[in-house]
């Protein structure tokens, strides 16, 4: 088993506006699983894209817009 330490990773710009922080990855191990944080700068975002398998995204400040084939859903940060 590998313990990653999340002071261990820094966040690095993957685009304009983007910042990644891999936590769990092939990077350090993983095979088949990927969790990463982003901080993504108000109309900055991913490309269009696609994965073969299920993707999970947590809104943890603000709010942010998915694609799902032609429907557009605006997911926020839920409330406490």
């Amino acid at each position: 088993m590998i313990v990653v330490d999340v002071r261990d990773m820094p966040p690095e710009q993957w685009r304009l506006g983007v910042e990644t922080r891999m936590l769990v990855s092939a990077g350090n191990g993983a095979a088949q699983l990927c969790i990463f944080e982003q901080w993504i700068a108000p109309g900055a975002g991913a490309p269009t894209h696609s994965h073969p398998v299920e993707e999970v995204l947590t809104v943890r400040d603000g709010e942010a817009e998915m694609w799902m084939d032609e429907q557009r859903v605006t997911v926020s940060a839920a409330s406490r």
